[in-house]
């Protein structure tokens, strides 16, 4: 993980220059419409990243499918899913979510005591339902709602400064990171594992929406957007529910109204 740290800061530092605004006046109008003040940088990176992708990551996603029936790819999917629930609970209760944080527990145990360590989606079955809080939200409920600009990663796509930050926590909350820490060949043989299935599970999304896309870098700004603004949201909105109730029980005092007499 330090090494793509490393090269994160470098192609920073190498294209900051890039990152300025275009001359010509309609380029200009659409460039501050999209409130992406690091557009021309980040389309670089986004061009690398998708250079990347189709030549490396996206053959072996295609691979992977090929080779490894369904539900093989399911199992891993969902082992490492469970791997991501001790995550996942610690957000929960950095967030006050202690209600969302037990059923994260209970999804978690289900899986990995009856799911076979997760292979198997028992939780789901039992009806419990999925959460994925992340640090990234856990800043915002804290107060650090305002998030842009808008920032493509080196590999890793699109972010901001509140959750790239939100990334490096995560990095640090996953406890089978600790576990492998010694074995450098597990780690990476795992963190790569994760990510075919990843890519393999996006791959005919991904095929569509390029197809559909006329410009595909504005497109996953958008819905990136829309989706980290969805669980913002969703987790602000879970809080203020929660204060509102507390004050409600807080001042619900009966007081005698009309012509009773006291």
């Amino acid at each position: 993980m330090r090494y793509l740290g490393g090269i994160f800061f470098v192609m920073i530092f190498l294209l900051g220059g890039c990152a300025c605004p275009p001359t010509d006046p309609d380029e200009l109008i659409a460039y501050q419409e999209a409130n992406d003040p690091l557009e021309p940088m980040n389309r670089t990176i986004f061009e690398f990243n998708m250079t990347a992708d189709r030549y490396v990551l996206e053959p072996i996603a295609r691979g992977y499918r090929y080779v490894t029936p369904q539900p093989i790819r399911t199992g891993i999917r969902n082992f490492f899913a469970n791997l991501r629930q001790p995550m996942y609970l610690a957000n929960a209760l950095f967030q006050g979510e202690l209600e969302t944080a037990g059923t994260i527990t209970k999804r978690f145990a289900a899986n990995t005591f009856w799911g076979f360590l997760g292979v198997f989606d028992t939780a789901s079955e039992l009806g419990i339902p999925s959460a994925d809080n992340d640090f990234g939200q856990t800043l915002a409920v804290w107060g650090w709602q305002n998030s842009e600009p808008y920032l493509i990663l080196p590999f890793l796509g699109p972010s901001n400064p509140r959750d790239t930050i939100g990334i490096g926590v995560d990095a640090f909350l996953a406890p089978i990171d600790w576990v492998l820490k010694n074995e450098p060949f597990l780690l990476y043989s795992r963190i790569a594992l994760e990510n075919f299935s990843k890519r393999e599970q996006a791959l005919d999304f991904l095929d569509s929406l390029e197809g559909s896309s006329t410009d595909f870098y504005a497109t996953i700004r958008s819905m990136y957007r829309q989706n980290r603004k969805k669980k913002i949201d969703d987790s602000i909105g879970i809080i203020a529910e929660k204060r509102n109730e507390q004050m409600k029980q807080d001042y619900d005092f009966d007081f005698p109204l009309g012509d009773e007499e006291y």
